[in-house]
């Protein structure tokens, strides 16, 4: 996907649609279980990771309480540091 951001150490086994976030240390495989959640933090269903292949405006986090991978919407716009990326 495009304007997507991948935290340091950080990767993925599927593809990403656009806009889509992995917070740092988060390593997704396509058997990853993930829970998805509403725009309340509730969880609504679990899946498999490949069943998000190709969706947009996902963002991935491990939760630190349960150690579950989680998934909510993006809702916000990530935008590097030009300054900081400039040697890219």
């Amino acid at each position: 996907g495009e304007h997507c951001l991948i935290g340091a150490n950080a990767g993925t086994g599927i593809p990403l649609g656009d806009r889509c976030t992995i917070e740092a240390g988060l390593y997704i495989t396509a058997g990853t279980p993930v829970m998805l959640l509403d725009d309340q933090g509730h969880p609504v269903q679990r899946v498999k990771a490949r069943e998000l292949a190709g969706q947009s405006d996902l963002l991935f986090v491990r939760n630190g309480t349960n150690g579950q991978v989680e998934c909510r919407t993006n809702r916000r716009a990530i935008e590097l540091n030009a300054l900081l990326h400039a040697h890219n």
